[in-house]
């Protein structure tokens, strides 16, 4: 994470540096990209960078935990407004509303590509660890408003639901498609069992069926 220094930077100076960083590893191979490309696009002593980050994967950690909290936001807004709609069909929504944020730019498609096909893993991993949790507490804060409206089970762990969800998400390209169209339809089936696993079961004359 970033040193204290940066945090009392002007903002414009901060977003300066972001936007920088941005441009920089979006189009240029991770390995490749320097400290020194970023400050001169940034127009910043090099010396200055050091006084803010640690090194070169200290901001890019910084950098896509600073889009992953834009896009929760996002979603958040997304799950407020059509909580109505069935659990699988509003995680649908939600998804192809964060595809949607993820492809607004070119310099957000390729950083993304950047993330799965070049960044070392210990980078990767380190930056899974952080937004994880975030991604966690969306989805359970989701499941949490079914199990309010009395579609979920009342007793059911919302923690690890929600955990297994990420989960999936997060490793869905890994899944080797049988006589799936492709990984939409994987996702789908999943979320609809999930969806059926969570169901509070009807009960008539005080036998579950």
């Amino acid at each position: 994470m970033p040193k204290s220094t940066f945090y009392n930077l002007p903002d414009d100076k901060k977003e300066r540096i972001l936007k920088a960083a941005k441009q920089v590893f979006s189009q240029t191979h991770y390995q490749k990209a320097t400290i020194d490309m970023i400050v001169e696009c940034a127009d910043i002593p090099k010396g200055s960078f050091y006084q803010y980050f640690y090194n070169k994967d200290d901001l890019f950690k910084f950098m896509f935990k600073g889009i992953g909290v834009a896009k929760a936001d996002v979603l958040t807004e997304e799950m407020d407004k059509f909580s109505h709609l069935s659990f699988s069909d509003l995680m649908i929504r939600m998804l192809m509303k964060a595809n949607e944020f993820e492809t607004k730019d070119y310099e957000m498609i390729a950083l993304k590509d950047r993330f799965l096909k070049e960044c070392p893993q210990e980078v990767k991993k380190s930056i899974l660890m952080e937004v994880m949790p975030e991604s966690v507490k969306l989805f359970k804060d989701m499941i949490e408003i079914y199990i309010e409206k009395g579609d979920f089970n009342a007793d059911i762990n919302a923690d690890i639901a929600a955990f297994a969800i990420t989960s999936v998400i997060i490793n869905l390209e890994n899944y080797e498609l049988k006589n799936e169209s492709d990984h939409g339809e994987v996702l789908r089936v999943f979320l609809d069992m999930m969806e059926r696993g969570l169901k509070k079961t009807p009960v008539v004359n005080d036998i579950k069926l």
